[in-house]
């Protein structure tokens, strides 16, 4: 693996770029928040898509109030119409970029939101890293929620609790809320390669 750059919330941008545009495979990204940021970045993702690299990207649940913001909403459906596929996770906070699983980006900088903090991001180059990484973070599996075994939609997040490992939530409110009124979300155990 091979360091192959060090950016501020100044400079990154211009390098991130960079990368989407020689993106040929995939792009994976975790970012947790999605602000106005995603405005200047989408023309970018969509031109992406349409080159055919695979887009992936892990996003906050919208029980976070930020993230459940109106105008973030708009934003994440922009987001939705763009990429192949955007994953909500329950307390999500990774700062990850992953492009043709060869080129890491990592660090403090949330890429869809960052407005004027302070940040550093490493730029990578290593494909062994760049697999463990994904591999760590169960991208592959992460990418394919199910269908709620309820309700049958596809508003399906991650969640991981203290009693439990990685499970698939369906957190539409036609399906989580009971005659009763009480919250009863469908959950399904993930299986990662590996595990019993």
């Amino acid at each position: 693996m091979e360091v192959t750059g060090i950016d501020d919330e100044r400079d990154f941008y211009r390098a991130f770029t960079d990368q989407i545009r020689q993106a040929r495979e995939s792009l994976w990204l975790w970012a947790p928040w999605v602000a106005n940021r995603l405005r200047s970045l989408l023309p970018e993702l969509r031109d992406a898509v349409a080159r055919g690299v695979r887009v992936t990207v892990f996003i906050r649940d919208d029980t976070d109030k930020l993230q459940r913001q109106d105008n973030n909403q708009s934003l994440i459906a922009d987001l939705r119409a763009v990429v192949h596929t955007v994953v909500p996770m329950y307390v999500m906070h990774q700062k990850i970029a992953v492009i043709d699983e060869r080129t890491v980006m990592l660090g403090s900088l949330n890429v869809l939101s960052q407005h004027d903090t302070r940040e550093v991001m490493l730029t990578m180059r290593g494909s062994y890293f760049a697999r463990k990484l994904l591999e760590h973070e169960h991208a592959e599996v992460f990418a394919r929620p199910p269908k709620c075994g309820r309700c049958k939609g596809t508003e399906i997040e991650i969640r991981r609790y203290k009693q439990r490992n990685w499970v698939w939530r369906c957190y539409a409110t036609v399906c989580k809320t009971t005659a009763k009124g009480s919250s009863n979300a469908w959950t399904q155990d993930i299986r990662l390669p590996g595990s019993r």
